[in-house]
């Protein structure tokens, strides 16, 4: 059985820190904008980690079954 491995959530939350840190910049809050986008590029690692990880999972089915 394959687990489910969640992409959108962090995808989400990627949009949400970039949307956050440009209302800052607008705000001229260049410490606040530079918080957000640390949490931005987590947030897309965790995204990498995660489409990676189903890669793997669909490379490693396609192994156990036999060309047609």
């Amino acid at each position: 059985m394959t687990d489910l491995i969640d992409y959108a959530a962090p995808m989400m939350a990627t949009e949400t820190a970039i949307k956050k840190a440009h209302d800052h910049l607008l705000e001229g809050d260049f410490v606040l904008a530079m918080d957000q986008l640390t949490l931005a590029m987590v947030e897309v690692k965790m995204t990498r980690n995660a489409v990676q990880h189903m890669k793997e999972q669909q490379d490693a089915l396609r192994q156990q079954t036999s060309p047609v």
